[in-house]
């Protein structure tokens, strides 16, 4: 294990992207508000992803598929089996979504992810529409 394994642990993942009502809720008021964020750029891990990462309960982390990275904060879930993760639907996740280029829909499960803590900000809505 080389040292910034040690120091930046980082997980391979595959990503489902879930529908929340809480973030349609959140986005019928205003998609920039802390509540839509709050609602939405979050990442669920199961709890053992949590503490091999060595992550605190809504620490931040880095989430980058072949199609793109964000930074959005991570939480455990008892329900979530490890290697496995969700995010809500919204601007975060589906940044993370490959777009085919053959006219096939696209896909929101089984996106191969990597996660690793993060000191960064969250990514701001703004920032995913440059």
């Amino acid at each position: 294990m080389a040292l910034g394994d040690f120091l930046f642990p980082q997980a391979e993942l595959t990503l489902v992207i879930v529908h929340s009502f809480e973030t349609d809720i959140e986005s019928e008021k205003d998609k920039f508000s802390q509540e839509y964020l709050d609602s939405t750029a979050r990442i669920m891990l199961s709890n053992g992803d949590i503490k091999r990462l060595g992550l605190k309960e809504g620490g931040n982390v880095s989430v980058k598929s072949k199609s793109g990275s964000v930074t959005v904060r991570a939480f455990g879930d008892d329900n979530i089996s490890e290697g496995m993760s969700t995010m809500p639907r919204g601007p975060w996740a589906m940044a993370l979504v490959p777009v085919p280029n053959d006219g096939s829909p696209i896909q929101l499960h089984g996106i191969s992810i990597t996660v690793v803590r993060s000191d960064e900000q969250i990514t701001s809505l703004e920032n995913l529409f440059d």
